[in-house]
């Protein structure tokens, strides 16, 4: 299970910002100029999501690139229905998030 949730899970904090942006996205992108909008934003946001889950989330570079490259195609297509899947990623993160500092703060108290 926990290699389930490290796969699949993302940090609490990308999910919520990816959420974010697609439903502030999802307004203009009724126009092509829109959707190009939403193409340029999901680009830009893919950097900032493989680097947070590669250090915060402490994934491997290449989990962590595919992550950043499934969100970003996600952000850009135009409806807000990916956010269910950007959600629930967030969730399982944020389970497998507190098992790993949970996980930690025994190790302190060895």
């Amino acid at each position: 299970m926990k290699g389930l949730i490290q796969a699949l899970g993302l940090h609490p904090a990308v999910a919520l910002a990816v959420v974010t942006v697609d439903w502030m996205l999802f307004g203009s992108d009724v126009t092509v100029v829109g959707w190009g909008l939403s193409c340029a934003v999901a680009m830009a946001l893919t950097v900032p999501c493989v680097l947070f889950q590669r250090y915060a989330y402490r994934d491997n570079w290449g989990l962590a690139l595919a992550k950043g490259i499934f969100l970003g195609i996600v952000t850009a297509i135009p409806t807000p229905l990916p956010s269910i899947l950007t959600g629930a990623g967030g969730l399982l993160g944020l389970v497998g998030w507190r098992r790993l500092e949970s996980h930690n703060d025994n190790k302190k108290h060895e």
